[in-house]
């Protein structure tokens, strides 16, 4: 229909409802966030619960033959920290045991970084990470690959540890921008499957 006024009228692109629709979607957050919590608040139970999982493996890996009482500490704070996480409860008492019996493997030495790979698995299980961003566990297992090369007496061993660490810390960055990303490409990908969209051609 013309403009009263006599000025082109632009016609609307289809483009335009697929992109309104799209900036009305709900940013994401974390899934975890969605779950009812029986106690406490989230972001305390986040902080307190990393908190002491750091604190707790950090423990048992300073453990030495002098210095027993850390791995006793270690070992009850790590499962409290996982404890604490806002998860679901069935994935905090799955990873519990085995996270904590990989941890004290670590003590071998760089011949058993790759246990750090169970550690990351946990924390993507407990965070609710989609399956495809497990994908993110091959860097660690590299990492343990390389290390012994490098690695080979006992007192380098804050070296498997220093690395290792930060291989994981990255690893579950970016497995969360890769969750940020899929959520991001399924939700457009429904929208675009939409049968009322505006943009529809019409009988």
């Amino acid at each position: 229909m013309p403009d009263p006024d006599g000025l082109p009228t632009r016609a609307p692109t289809t483009s335009e409802p697929l992109q309104e629709a799209a900036g009305r979607r709900r940013a994401w957050h974390e899934p975890a966030r969605d779950l009812g919590l029986h106690w406490g608040d989230y972001r305390a139970r986040w902080i307190a619960g990393l908190a002491m999982i750091v604190i707790g493996t950090a423990c048992i890996l300073v453990t030495t033959a002098y210095s027993l009482p850390f791995l006793l500490v270690g070992s009850l704070m790590q499962p409290a920290g996982w404890a604490v996480l806002p998860s679901t409860i069935g994935r905090r008492v799955a990873v519990v045991v085995p996270v904590l019996g990989f941890t004290w493997l670590m003590l071998g030495g760089s011949g058993f970084a790759w246990c750090y790979a169970i550690m990351l698995a946990a924390w993507l299980l407990v965070r609710l990470r989609p399956l495809p961003t497990f994908a993110v566990l091959v860097l660690p297992i590299a990492s343990s690959l390389v290390l012994p090369s490098f690695v080979t007496t006992y007192e380098q061993g804050w070296i498997t540890i220093l690395v290792s660490s930060v291989v994981i810390v990255a690893s579950a960055w970016l497995a969360r921008w890769g969750a940020i990303a899929l959520d991001s490409w399924q939700s457009v990908r429904s929208l675009r499957k939409q049968t009322d969209r505006l943009d529809e051609p019409r009988p």
